[in-house]
């Protein structure tokens, strides 16, 4: 198993000891699921919506959730376990030569040219279709996907789920040369165009064990219609993340200055990670006294004049015409994670240069966040 780094926050999983236990419990959690699509000959009727299983893994307040795939042919052979990341929006695949070698390989796989993926590995650029193990035993397959299939070792493992407008943003899915832009693999089927991050609840993904933790029963939901009960925000375009704009921020009982001044803030929407973060370099909340104090991670090391907070804050997130606002309350939090909510630096190195906030996995345990593929926009339903 390839544990993959991602942009927008801190890796969970980090020493070669817990790579190598994590790696064995994921295999463990996925025989179920890597059976099903070896196993499987027919493609059952899918119905109005597809609930595909998410493994959480977790280390103190911080986890990610990971995604088991495979491609025509290879039901005999393991499958491809990814990391799901929505500060990405492409898939990436460890291993060209692996999917070389399937029966039938050269006629369900097209390589349109090369180029090296946005973790700069060596690639080919494939067509062809992926198949993805249903939590009710079938396959849901996605065809003509464009994706990256690593040609150098290791190779990036990434199923990336970020919807960007327009796709293009910035040249950052359109490799040179090629003549074609990539995509999420999820938006490939329009079919299925809504997709819905509903995770476990916070005392199973984030149980604050000393050891990384790994947990099945989370679940990526596609839709054919809009599932109700969602707030609906437009996604900001031109940009290479998946983000809204923030509007207001509290802590405690206290609103807060921030984003003020700041020109053209984002709100980047990461369905992993940890707390809330953002940048402030007009000094709007890093550098003032707030309530329930609390010692910054350490991979705040590279970022410059942190604070960090466990008490409760509000986020209102919009996109100009539209606003949503929501709680992270820590009483909804295991004690053992109630300790951290919200990062706040004078420029923190996770927000890749940009003005604004990571409203941090943790939004995605009080909401299950839904992505609007068709037209470009996504959602919040409080848990």
């Amino acid at each position: 198993m390839r544990f993959s780094a991602h942009s927008l926050h801190s890796p969970v999983i980090v020493l070669p000891e817990q790579q190598a236990t994590v790696g064995a419990r994921v295999a463990s959690i996925l025989a179920d699921q890597r059976r099903i699509i070896e196993q499987a000959l027919v493609q059952p009727a899918m119905g109005d919506s597809i609930q595909i299983p998410l493994t959480t893994v977790s280390l103190d307040s911080n986890f990610d959730a990971y995604v088991n795939i495979g491609f025509r042919g290879g039901r005999n052979r393991p499958s491809t376990t990814l990391l799901v990341d929505s500060g990405n929006s492409t898939l990436i695949v460890p291993s060209w030569d692996d999917i070389a070698a399937l029966p039938n390989s050269a006629k369900n796989y097209t390589v349109l040219g090369t180029a090296k993926e946005p973790w700069e590995s060596k690639a080919n650029i494939v067509r062809g279709p992926i198949e993805i193990a249903t939590a009710t035993g079938g396959i849901y397959t996605i065809e003509n996907c464009v994706f990256y299939a690593c040609t150098e070792k290791p190779g990036t493992a990434n199923f990336g789920v970020g919807c960007i407008r327009p796709w293009s943003a910035d040249g950052w899915n359109t490799p040179k040369g090629i003549g074609v832009t990539l995509q999420a693999p999820l938006s490939y089927d329009t079919l299925y165009p809504y997709a819905a991050f509903d995770y476990a609840p916070a005392e199973n993904v984030l149980p604050g064990e000393a050891t990384p933790n790994v947990t099945a029963g989370s679940s990526l939901v596609l839709y054919k219609s809009p599932p109700p009960g969602y707030k609906m925000l437009d996604i900001t375009p031109n940009l290479e993340w998946m983000s809204v704009v923030p509007k207001a921020l509290s802590i405690g009982n206290a609103k807060t200055g921030w984003p003020g001044s700041v020109e053209s803030p984002i709100a980047m929407v990461d369905t992993g990670g940890g707390p809330v973060f953002l940048t402030d370099p007009n000094g709007y909340v890093y550098n003032l006294a707030w309530p329930a104090s609390t010692t910054c991670p350490l991979w705040t090391s590279k970022s410059t004049d942190c604070q960090c907070t466990g008490a409760n804050i509000t986020v209102e997130l919009t996109d100009g015409t539209n606003s949503i606002s929501y709680i992270i309350d820590t009483d909804r939090l295991p004690p053992t994670v109630r300790g951290l909510t919200l990062v706040m630096c004078k420029v923190n190195s996770y927000m890749m240069g940009m003005q604004g906030m990571n409203i941090g996995g943790i939004s995605a345990l009080f909401n299950s966040i839904l992505i609007d593929y068709l037209n470009g926009r996504v959602g919040f339903r409080s848990k």
